[in-house]
């Protein structure tokens, strides 16, 4: 894909982007870490279902540059909210990382898209309603590579300088062979409850303080990535 993150470009939009990972077992304590933590998070928005499909290229460039932790990559979505998959109108990203740091660019799509459509229906609806330089980028991809969905619960600190999310129940769908969306077979992904803390970049020293307080593993997770490992297996 092109517009790789680089070091020489400028960090504005640039956040830490922290993920603690436990056992959906612990869903509930990792709920109460959020709730009981000294920095007083509190719920910033009503939880609901995510729905991320993902667009990469023929030879999972994207999926590739993750497993080799190249520190400069990118990957390119449709994402929307809520369960239904027909009459959507989802956002497309364009999702860049570099070692810690992230950041999004996102046009929302002026049209309504039917997952009960063709995938060449499907991506010919969205590149025909995108700016060039989104449709540059969606030359890469022919057939989008996963689906998946999952719920999110949404906290805040009060100052709003720290941001927490709590993810699970996740279920993937491989949609690498499907000439139509794939929404009925399910791949074997392991459940697990992610907590994932956003800052901007001037909260480094604040944000070391605060994952200190939470008693799971700090790792690298990438629901896009680990679920299609386990379709490759």
């Amino acid at each position: 894909m092109a517009e790789s993150l680089s070091r020489s470009e400028p960090t504005t939009g640039l956040r830490y982007e922290l993920k603690l990972v436990c056992d959906p077992h612990r869903l509930a304590q990792a709920r109460s870490w959020i709730r009981l933590h000294p920095a007083g998070f509190v719920v910033a928005y009503p939880p609901r279902r995510v729905n991320s499909l993902y667009l990469d290229t023929p030879h999972l460039s994207s999926f590739d540059q993750n497993l080799a932790g190249v520190s400069e990559r990118q990957k390119l979505r449709l994402r929307w909210y809520g369960e239904s998959v027909r009459e959507i109108e989802p956002v497309l990203e364009l999702k860049q990382k570099r070692d810690l740091l992230g950041r999004k660019k996102r046009i929302q799509l002026p049209c309504k898209l039917d997952l009960a459509s063709p995938w060449r229906e499907i991506l010919g609806a969205v590149r025909a309603c995108v700016e060039p330089e989104w449709r540059v980028l969606l030359q890469t991809t022919d057939q989008p590579t996963l689906f998946n969905h999952y719920q999110r619960e949404y906290y805040a600190a009060p100052d709003g300088a720290l941001r927490v999310t709590l993810d699970y129940a996740c279920a993937a769908y491989d949609q690498r062979l499907s000439l139509r969306p794939n929404l009925r077979v399910r791949l074997p992904v392991a459940d697990r409850a992610v907590i994932e803390i956003k800052a901007a970049l001037e909260q480094a020293e604040r944000l070391q303080e605060v994952v200190a307080h939470f008693p799971a593993l700090r790792t690298r997770n990438s629901k896009y990535v680990g679920s299609l490992q386990t379709a490759l297996l």
